[in-house]
């Protein structure tokens, strides 16, 4: 803090007509007083002549106190009127009248000038005192004596000594600058110190990051002249990171081009002395990008495990059970089957281990087989084709008919007819290889005079147009589709998670974990909803999967839903057609969100049956909640019986009485019309 102030220690009463010019120059004050025997208008302050009497008959002529309270009542009227200084008033001894007057600006750069000097008083100015106050430079980050994985070693400077650390750490009196302690690493930490004058400064600041093998994962971008690899690398603020293949060369950049198929080993070191090593695999079919899909038509409810944090990695309904969600009444959901139920999970992947397990109450694991259902991943294909010169360095190959063959040996394996068509694997940006050679696909014609779509590709080839066999390893989808089976016998009267756990060395591992499930031979006031379709949807249905749920039922009603036309009459009213469908309303015990989402996930498919009977949605669902705070929600669903319809449809011939019938419809004639 920085102040400036003026001290007038008055020596004697001032005579008549005696000045004191002082002025403030930041704001252009001018501080002047004239030394009156009474108060003129422009509001001089009157001051006595004399030292105070207490003659009543002197007080025309005199005034009892003493010049530095009169001096502080004119300085406050005349200058002050904004509050823009402090005055303090200190008498002098009794009966002396005089005293002293200490004036302190309020405000940053004043600037006090003695103008004229006074035999009266004693002025002494003191411009911007400066009080020297702690500030905080600024904090680096070195290597933890223990433990550098998880430390870091914080080394805070100050501009003055602090004499006491006040947070994080306490440390009365500190005689260290830069203060050194260590902290954990991916923190944020708020610094208080003080210094000998009592003043404290804060400063906030951020750890640098957990170097942690999860938060790393590869792109890799394979091609017959080897492959890319980029390594990505989430949350290392703060960390100058190092890459080596061999722990030997190191670089700062984080690509390896070149590569060829095999295992590899990554290793990663920061400059705070942590380390790791994360094995990868380069394959030949191309996969860049993990893939896991699990869809919420199967009917155990999976969460994805992550840790949360304040700053990221949000809870949501992916990543939550029932139980973890932010509400003010958690419930916790309990899935319930019975001992006869086999219950599947499906999901999609290209990770190169799917591993399905059974979580008991005693945390025994039972691991579940994983059956792969497609082949979707590294097709080889290889067939005759026709090749020829473009010109300008490309060269063109298209399909007619011809032989399959096998890829690795080039015996026949059937034959094949596209006559113009292209095989799946043409696509722009897939490599085809003609006698060991690989080409990338580059663009993709269609040629009318050959009548085909045409692959190009970069060869310098001028012969003549030729017969040739070419081959492809290609993925038809990105992932394959993996399926596994509890039957739920083996867990009668048992509570239990199943866990999935997808890893690859290319990809973090991925892990699941479902809703407690209970078994039981019977539960009481459950509905079964068993559900599939016949297309593929979210759900590779082909392998002829089915799902079953069972879900606590609070009641069920009929309804009715009816269609019907009439033909009316002066004297009747004839029924043309109706017909009536049967079906039942079902009101679902309070179940909480996402086990809500998948009833109505279930309801919607295109085959259902509850309780064994065939329905299919007939409306908008409707629903009551989140029930008061909670994560629970109520569920009505109006479903239609299949096959169950009554149809009742006129035979179009009425019997007349000899009364007039009036039927809609005209019939248009040269004359007019006439009714039928």
């Amino acid at each position: 803090m920085a102040y400036s102030k003026i001290s007038i220690l008055f020596n004697t009463v001032p005579t008549e007509g005696t000045f004191l010019n002082v002025f403030e120059s930041s704001l252009g004050l001018n501080l002047n007083e004239n030394f009156k025997d009474n108060r003129l208008g422009s509001g001089q302050v009157q001051l006595p002549v004399f030292i105070a009497s207490t003659n009543p008959e002197e007080s025309d002529d005199s005034w009892v106190g003493f010049i530095s309270n009169f001096y502080r009542t004119s300085f406050n009227l005349d200058y002050n009127s904004t509050n823009l200084f402090d005055i303090v008033s200190i008498p002098g001894a009794p009966n002396s009248g005089i005293g002293e007057i200490i004036i302190t600006a309020k405000y940053s750069g004043a600037v006090f000038i003695l103008q004229s000097e006074t035999i009266d008083a004693t002025i002494t100015i003191n411009n911007e005192v400066v009080v020297p106050e702690i500030k905080i430079l600024g904090a680096n980050f070195t290597s933890a004596i223990n433990n550098q994985c998880e430390y870091v070693n914080v080394n805070v400077s100050t501009d003055l000594l602090a004499k006491k650390v006040i947070s994080p750490i306490s440390v009365n009196p500190n005689a260290d600058n830069p203060i050194s302690f260590d902290w954990l690493r991916g923190q944020t930490i708020n610094v208080i110190v003080e210094d000998a004058n009592g003043k404290q400064a804060s400063r906030s600041f951020v750890t640098p990051s957990i170097l942690n093998t999860a938060n790393f994962s590869f792109i890799i971008n394979n091609s017959p002249n080897g492959a890319t690899v980029v390594v990505q690398g989430t949350s290392t603020s703060g960390l100058v990171l190092q890459y080596s293949l061999n722990n030997i060369n190191w670089q700062l950049s984080d690509t390896f081009s070149g590569l060829g198929v095999g295992n590899f080993t990554l290793y990663v070191k920061d400059q705070l002395g942590c380390s790791f090593i994360k094995p990868f695999y380069v394959d030949e079919f191309g996969i860049q990008n993990s893939y896991l899909y699990i869809s919420k038509s199967n009917p155990i409810r999976y969460a994805k495990r992550i840790t949360w944090g304040d700053s990221d990695n949000y809870k949501n309904d992916e990543n939550t059970l029932s139980c973890e969600v932010d509400v003010d009444e958690v419930y916790k959901e309990v899935q319930q089957f019975q001992s006869a139920d086999i219950i599947n999970t499906q999901f999609k992947s290209n990770f190169t281990t799917n591993i399905a397990q059974i979580i008991k109450e005693d945390l025994t694991v039972i691991n579940i087989p994983v059956e792969k259902k497609t082949s979707n991943i590294g097709i080889k294909d290889k067939r005759d084709a026709r090749k020829y010169s473009l010109g300008n360095g490309k060269t063109g190959i298209y399909f007619i008919s011809g032989n399959t063959y096998d890829y690795n040996n080039n015996v026949i394996t059937g034959s094949y007819s596209l006559i113009g068509n292209l095989p799946e694997w043409g696509i722009i940006g897939n490599y085809i290889v003609i006698n060991n050679a690989w080409f990338l696909i580059e663009e993709i014609v269609f040629d009318e005079n050959k009548n085909a779509d045409i692959l190009i590709f970069s060869q310098n080839y001028y012969g003549p147009e030729i017969n040739i066999i070419v081959g492809s390893i290609f993925n038809r989808f990105n992932y394959e589709v993996y399926e596994f089976s509890i039957s739920m016998f083996d867990f009668v009267d048992k509570y239990f998670k199943v866990k999935l756990i997808n890893s690859d060395p290319n990809f973090s591992t991925i892990t699941h974990i479902s809703e407690e499930i209970w078994c039981k031979v019977k539960h009481e006031d459950l509905i079964e909803i068993r559900y599939f379709n016949t297309t593929n949807t979210d759900v590779f249905y082909s392998t002829g999967i089915e799902f079953k749920l069972r879900i606590p039922l609070t009641s069920q009603k009929g309804i009715l839903d009816e269609e019907s036309e009439i033909h009316k009459t002066d004297t009747d009213a004839i029924l043309l057609s109706a017909d009536f469908y049967e079906g039942d309303q079902f009101i679902f015990e309070p179940v909480t969100k996402e086990i809500w989402r998948k009833i109505m996930i279930a309801l919607s498919h295109e085959k259902v049956w509850l309780n064994g009977v065939g329905y299919v949605k007939n409306g908008s669902f409707s629903t009551e909640g989140p029930l008061e705070n909670s994560n629970l929600y109520v569920l009505t669903a109006n479903m239609i019986k299949t096959g169950s319809v009554y149809n009742s449809s006129g035979s179009g011939n009425i019997d007349f009485d000899g009364s007039q019938v009036e039927i809609p419809g005209l019939i248009s004639t040269e004359s007019g019309y006439v009714s039928y």
